[in-house]
């Protein structure tokens, strides 16, 4: 799976997440199968890259835009991009605390988790993924600011998309603590998930992030909150990742709103 936080997880992901947030696609034997977080499947924590910020604060982690971004082909490819462009959150839908945190990502490269819990790209697409869509927005806070991200995937089969959750599931139990890039995800582990009507899945997790900072330094262990929402053969996820100062309860609450909102679309 490929990075969305996002985390992006999200984080992944962003969060991924991890996502960004928020997560990864691999299996016990590094296999590089379907695809924030974290996020990566575009599930993982991974949210948008920081611009130049003051000495101290938060540089998320390099968005799937920043990472090999390899093109989905195939004769329905166009209708599922704009069915899974709609789905994904714009700052607005979120409230409007939030902005748009860098462009859309649609990229289908797939990002496996090593035997050494280290998240990497394997140079393939992730398999069965038609399409996909990321959408970065922060809420700036006096001190720092809460990142986030959501996201649409569109697999061939139900089959597909069934498989690259329980691959995600799997990781976490296998990977608690995990490095992507120079960031460090740590004491990831599954939650009880909300209800989702239509849904025939859902699956959450939560953790702490640490990044590198623009003085060289790192931050803070940030909380952040993933969930994945599936309906056959399309996934939707969320990345939220608080600052520092947060609790984590503040951004499992925004993750859950943001997924009643993506769910309300599909």
């Amino acid at each position: 799976m490929k990075t969305v936080h996002a985390r992006t997880l999200g984080l992944r992901i962003a969060a991924l997440a991890a996502a960004g947030l928020m997560l990864t696609a691999c299996n016990e034997d590094d296999a590089a199968t379907g695809a924030a977080a974290g996020q990566t499947s575009p599930s993982a924590v991974a949210s948008a890259p920081a611009s130049a910020k003051a000495s101290g604060k938060a540089k998320e982690p390099a968005k799937p835009s920043a990472r090999p971004s390899n093109t989905a082909t195939g004769g329905d490819t166009a209708a599922a991009q704009k069915k899974t462009d709609k789905l994904a959150l714009t700052a607005e839908e979120w409230d409007n605390a939030f902005v748009s945190d860098g462009d859309d990502d649609t990229g289908v490269a797939n990002f496996v988790m090593d035997k050494s819990c280290v998240y990497k790209a394997d140079g393939t697409n992730v398999n069965g993924l038609v399409a996909s869509t990321f959408r970065y927005v922060r809420q700036d806070h006096e001190a720092d600011s809460t990142f986030a991200n959501t996201a649409a995937s569109q697999f061939t089969t139900a089959d597909a998309a069934a498989k690259d959750v329980a691959e995600q599931k799997a990781i976490t139990k296998r990977c608690t603590d995990y490095t992507d890039g120079s960031n460090k995800f740590q004491s990831v582990h599954d939650i009880e998930s909300p209800k989702v009507p239509g849904a025939d899945e859902v699956y959450s997790e939560e953790g702490l992030a640490v990044y590198r900072t623009s003085d060289g330094g790192q931050t803070d262990p940030r909380p952040f909150s993933y969930i994945i929402a599936r309906k056959g053969s399309l996934y939707v996820s969320v990345l939220v990742d608080v600052d520092p100062q947060r609790q984590i309860f503040e951004g499992r609450a925004q993750a859950r709103d943001a997924l009643k909102k993506l769910t309300a679309k599909w």
